[in-house]
Parts: C-alpha cells; structure tokens; sequence
C-alpha cells in the first residue's frame, strides 16, 4: 500500500519530526506524514509565514478607499491538489 511505503520513507529519513508531530493533538499518522512530505521535512521554507501562504492559510482583509469594509476570508493561494 502506498501509505505503507510513504511512512517507511518519511521514518527513514525524519523519524524524529514525525514522532514529533504526532504529539500535536489532532494531528495522525497520516496528517504527519503529509507535513513531512509536502514540506521537505520543514526545510523548504525560512518563516512559519512563508508555509502558511504555501499552505492557503493566510488571512485577507478587503479594504479599498473609503469603502465599507469586506468580509475577511483565507487565501486561495497556496498549494493546489
């Protein structure tokens, strides 16, 4: 099974984060494995910031002029599957 082999790998060579991340309620196995894989084991990216615009999670304000203000709303940027 593919989950199978993608847990052995992210084991092999972040065995540590892995175990970590469990620890996080909410946080599974398989949630953690797909932490580890999309983000290069965290190294892919400098600032927390930097994986939540990666991820789609930032927040936008809409405000233009003196218009009344719009409805805040997450990003969709970020990854697409």
């Amino acid at each position: 099974m593919l989950e199978d082999k993608l847990l052995i790998l992210v084991k092999q060579s972040h065995q540590n984060l892995f175990t970590r991340l469990k620890t996080i309620p909410g946080i599974g196995p398989k949630t953690a494995i797909m932490l580890v894989v999309l983000t290069g084991g965290f190294d892919r990216f400098t600032s927390a910031s930097e994986l939540c615009s990666y991820a789609g999670l930032t927040p936008i304000i809409r405000q233009s002029g003196s218009s009344i203000k719009g409805r805040p709303r997450i990003s969709k940027m970020g990854i697409k599957s």
